[in-house]
């Protein structure tokens, strides 16, 4: 018996037209060899009699075979894989995808087998890898980029950032400048951000709106600001107020973040960092940007708009180490201006690095010893910084910059390899803001936030056909030194998926264009003014 039928039976067999006709079962075989073809039949009318498989008949008795396949949400198949929890690429891989997290990680011909995708995605020519996590920027001053360019940090701060925020910033500025920012991201592969600016509640609505995942910042300043607060202690408030509102969410996290030591007093970094142990968060900090903030703290040279408002002497790093703030909670931005035991001293206490090396090298503000860094055993991610010092928000150019630039100044060809410049890309940013466990790298148990970087172009001819870089084109590789963020076509979050085939399935291109254009007026209407209030500008008058 073969699914039921009998001898004797009449159904309908298909005929070599194609067509059904009727038709009786004269013999049934249970042989091996038969198992392609196991039902005899004859047509009615016609004395010829023929072989047939089961999908050549039709009857009531015959059942469709069951399909016993695990149901998932979508099945994501690519011609690499790259986990970055281990070295290199899997060739033909699948990554299952189910209630926004990573189900499982197998060749496409066993997830064929194992699993029936309601959606099913298959990336020729692509490798599918952990979506970019940049762990350093200010969302909203992308509405600065442009604005005013190859100057020192203190002037670029002082003469045109400061003043122009404090003409401009209010929630729908920041929300709208964040809502700009976060569609350059996901174009650019970016599915996580730690974001340091003004009304953070805007930013939180945001990222709510797009699908994507930030990390705010709880800022904090020793002056007022405009319409946000009068100073430390509201600014703290009003951020663990916000963290408190948003704590079941599953794609907004936290930190206390403290502007820089040359503009919050001990007290403040003091109670930021009880607020970072309070909430278990982390608490993140511009440090050692600039030669001139570490020489004028170690003299005391009140003098200098660079020298840490503490009255100790010594260094940033030192005083908050004597705070007892360098431990595994402190994400210090920049370190550009380290010796050899203060870089010994962060390993030990467990603190995490974010190198942003355009930034740096944009305002002249020194270089990240990287490769002593992670020599130390420091945990070294990778951000953008704000637009208006790098001027993008573009985390493929940082890697290939960061792995690059750490080869010159260490004198080393082999410091920062791809792999490494990859794992600060995605996990090691992770790692920084607490996310180890959840995102930052493809395995088992882990949120679903992917992107897939195509390599149809011939800026990446020949493209991999090997995920060891020793026997052939490695995609890593391919990824770090020779792509760039405009090869990212798909992007997901907690599954989700934010970007197909390059259109942003999340924000509406057109309006975030026309907020952007708008903001430009008021821009250049403020710079107008702000320009005619000048010393400069009233002598000429």
């Amino acid at each position: 018996m073969r699914n039921n039928l009998t001898v004797g039976d009449q159904l309908k067999a298909k005929y070599d037209d194609g067509r059904f006709y009727a038709a009786k079962v004269t013999q049934i075989s249970t042989s091996a060899k038969r198992t392609k073809a196991p039902v005899k039949v004859s047509f009615l009318g016609y004395e010829e009699e023929r072989w047939m498989a089961l999908d050549g008949l039709k009857s009531k008795k015959l059942k469709a075979p069951e399909d016993d396949r695990k149901v998932v949400d979508e099945v994501v198949s690519a011609s690499w894989v790259i986990t970055v929890e281990t070295d290199g690429a899997l060739p033909n891989h699948s990554v299952v995808v189910d209630a926004g997290k990573i189900l499982d990680i197998l060749p496409i011909d066993e997830a064929e087998k194992k699993y029936k995708g309601k959606k099913t995605s298959m990336l020729k020519d692509a490798a599918l890898m952990p979506g970019f996590v940049n762990a350093h920027t200010h969302s909203t001053m992308v509405f600065l980029r442009g604005v005013t360019d190859d100057i020192a940090l203190r002037e670029w701060l002082e003469k045109t950032v400061w003043p122009l925020e404090f003409k401009l910033c209010d929630e729908k500025f920041v929300r709208e400048g964040a809502e700009l920012a976060i569609l350059e991201m996901i174009q650019g592969g970016v599915t996580t951000f730690n974001d340091m600016y003004w009304f953070p509640e805007a930013v939180c609505q945001a990222v709510e709106k797009t699908g994507i995942r930030a990390a705010i910042g709880m800022i904090a300043i020793e002056f007022p600001f405009g319409g946000y607060g009068s100073g430390p202690d509201e600014y703290l408030a009003k951020g663990e107020k916000l963290a408190e509102q948003y704590k079941e969410s599953e794609r907004l996290s936290f930190t206390v973040s403290l502007h820089a030591p040359y503009t919050c007093s001990d007290a403040t970094i003091t109670k930021g960092g009880a607020l970072s142990e309070k909430l278990k968060v982390p608490l993140h900090i511009h440090l050692h940007e600039m030669q001139e903030e570490v020489e004028a703290s170690k003299a005391g040279n009140k003098e200098s708009q660079s020298c840490h408002m503490s009255s100790e002497l010594c260094s940033p790093v030192e005083n908050l180490k004597r705070l007892g703030l360098l431990n595994e909670r402190l994400i210090a931005v920049h370190m550009n201006w380290l010796t050899p035991q203060e870089i010994k001293s962060t390993a030990e206490g467990g603190a995490s690095v974010v190198h942003c090396p355009s930034s740096n090298l944009k305002l002249a503000s020194g270089f990240c010893e990287v490769a002593s860094l992670i020599e130390a055993g420091i945990n070294v991610a990778i951000g953008t910084d704000g637009a208006s010092s790098n001027n993008t928000l573009d985390v493929m150019a940082e890697m290939k910059l960061a792995a690059i630039l750490a080869k010159g100044v260490s004198k080393n060809a082999v410091a920062v390899p791809a792999q490494t410049a990859l794992r600060m890309a995605t996990l090691n940013g992770a790692k920084a803001l607490g996310l180890g466990d959840k995102i930052g790298s493809l395995a088992v148990g882990k949120e679903a936030d992917m992107i897939a970087v195509q390599f149809n172009g011939p800026a990446v001819w020949p493209a991999p056909n090997s995920g060891n870089a020793l026997e052939g084109f490695d995609p890593v590789t391919h990824i770090v030194y020779s792509s760039t963020r405009d090869q990212v076509s798909d992007v997901w979050v907690q599954g989700k998926r934010l970007m197909k085939n390059r259109k942003v399935t999340t924000i509406s291109v057109p309006k975030v264009r026309k907020s952007a254009n708008k903001w430009a007026s008021e821009i250049s209407k403020a710079l107008k003014e702000m320009r005619s209030e000048t010393p400069a500008a009233a002598a000429e008058a």
